[in-house]
């Protein structure tokens, strides 16, 4: 009689988790995501491209690429040498929508990328298996190069990194002003992918400099614009004490002066902030790599222009995105961070599932 009743109550165990199995999946999630490329079909590796979708599952939507030289799992879209099967977040407007200015000359490990086609899936944050890809056919121009930081301060050290046509060893660096006298000559070697990576210290005095990279066997110099601007005024903060008879202090602060700048033709003058907040609290902040604070965290005084902030959290995926400060309204982000695959917890219907089963077995142990 124990028999049948324990085979019995082992075949409505198994029931229930066939159930529970067949019903989570159906009863799960409602909803979509789209990813749209804004363009013909083809982009130069170092092109900026907009991309844009809607999600109505979730409120972050995270995109990774895969293609020739990259995981099949996909890497993040800023970082090739990220974790495979990991993305870039982007934040979903109310009304479903989402859209990213992907700045391919400021993508990590960007000598990894060929002429050829790439795709990229966007999926909800929180129901990865819901998503939808495009593809885009990248090319390797002659030449394409990023300054980092630009614009530049006396005395920064400035980093130049791209790429060149395969089969040039090395590539020639000019430093020329608005009246073409040449300040600077510099010679990187160039790897055997294409790759090269040179840094100098800006010695040149505020102004607009052009940057020209060539090579005698290449037709088509690159020449790019770097903006020097004048050294920021210190900012002091003094602290004055009165004393009376009876000993009473009297503590005034004077206030710090502010950070002049100067208007260079054609180059937006001034700073803005941005803020920034995020989920955990307490990650830390790099703006064009350099670490800035924990969030939540407000930058101010940056100068106008495009910057690479990432937000960094032992356990979580890093948050990488490309923001623009144009105006006095700050640039805010609150991104909820993606934890990394290794620190991802069981879910609840797993772990109930798991101990349905241990039940079970320990209760058929006992009985036998």
């Amino acid at each position: 009689m124990s028999i049948m009743r324990l085979n019995r109550f082992f075949w409505v165990l198994v029931l229930l988790i066939a159930a529970i199995c067949i019903i989570q999946p159906v009863l799960g999630v409602n909803g979509t995501v789209t990813i749209a490329y804004r363009g013909s079909g083809g982009s130069y590796i170092g092109d900026t491209i907009i991309f844009d979708g809607k999600n109505t599952v979730g409120n972050v939507t995270f995109l990774r690429i895969n293609g020739p030289g990259l995981p099949a799992e996909g890497v993040p879209i800023y970082d090739l040498n990220g974790i495979p099967g990991a993305g870039n977040p982007i934040e979903v407007n109310p009304d479903g929508t989402w859209k990213i200015v992907w700045y391919t000359s400021s993508i990590k490990g960007i000598e990894k990328m060929q002429t050829a086609r790439y795709t990229l899936t966007a999926a909800d944050l929180a129901h990865p298996e819901i998503s939808s890809t495009a593809q885009v056919f990248m090319k390797k121009p002659e030449f394409y190069a990023n300054l980092t930081p630009n614009p530049a301060t006396n005395a920064d050290y400035v980093s130049l990194t791209g790429s060149v046509e395969q089969g040039v060893s090395y590539v020639r660096i000019d430093i020329t002003d608005n009246a073409g006298k040449i300040y600077r000559t510099y010679s990187s070697p160039v790897s055997a992918s294409g790759y090269f990576n040179y840094g100098f210290h800006v010695d040149m005095q505020p102004g607009q400099y052009y940057i020209t990279v060539s090579n005698p066997s290449l037709k088509n110099p690159l020449q790019m614009v770097l903006i020097v601007l004048p050294p920021r005024t210190p900012t002091y903060m003094t602290t004055v004490a009165v004393s009376s008879g009876n000993t009473t202090s009297i503590t005034a602060s004077i206030p710090p002066s502010a950070a002049t700048t100067q208007n260079l033709p054609g180059i937006p003058a001034g700073t803005g902030t941005i803020s920034i907040a995020s989920t955990p609290a307490g990650s830390s902040v790099y703006l064009d790599s350099v670490m800035m604070g924990k969030t939540p965290v407000d930058l101010g005084n940056i100068n106008y222009g495009s910057h690479l902030v990432e937000i960094k959290s032992p356990g979580y995926q890093t948050y990488s995105m490309q923001v623009t400060v144009k105006d006095e309204s700050p640039v805010i982000l609150s991104p909820v961070l993606q934890k990394s695959t290794s620190s991802i917890p069981l879910s609840p219907v797993t772990a109930l599932i798991g101990l349905i089963i241990t039940g079970a077995i320990a209760l058929v142990w006992k009985r036998t």
